[in-house]
């Protein structure tokens, strides 16, 4: 029996050599690599925790500029910052000069988060290297940035 979605145990389906498939799988290396030790250091955390904890600038963001970056609606991401400021990994405060606006800062807990995620995607960057030969990683790169709209002189999408 074949699965459409290539579970773990089963023989490769459909989507194996689909484009969606391939990236997916190369996703999940990513995320397995994230989450191999995580609850360990940052009990609770998930892939799209991180994620958010990444995007947050140095000095804060508004909810609303972080939805948009993060592909969210205000509403789901900030649920994701309830949890996670629950959890002492961000605060977050209304502006004085507009109450509808709540800009979140991560605390130190989750500067160490954030570190933590980008290290497990190192780790995974230099494997994929070793793999391939730094050119070809490179390459690599250059056509995901290409086909993520990260174009020179063109808007990002």
């Amino acid at each position: 029996m074949t699965s459409v979605n290539d579970l773990p145990g089963t023989r490769p389906g459909p989507w194996s050599d689909h484009i969606a498939g391939l990236l997916g799988s190369a996703l999940r290396q990513v995320r397995e690599e994230i989450l191999a030790n995580s609850e360990e250091h940052f009990p609770g955390l998930r892939v799209s925790h991180y994620r958010l904890l990444e995007l947050i600038p140095a000095d804060g963001g508004r909810i609303t500029d972080l939805a948009e970056v993060a592909a969210m609606t205000k509403q789901g991401l900030g649920q994701h910052v309830d949890y996670l400021q629950r959890l002492g990994y961000v605060e977050s405060d209304r502006l004085r000069a507009d109450r509808r606006v709540r800009l979140v800062r991560r605390t130190a807990k989750g500067d160490e988060a954030a570190a933590f995620s980008r290290a497990a995607i190192e780790r995974v960057e230099d494997s994929w290297s070793a793999l391939l030969g730094g050119d070809r990683f490179e390459t690599l790169r250059e056509i995901l940035r290409e086909l993520g709209g990260d174009r020179p002189g063109q808007p990002t999408r």
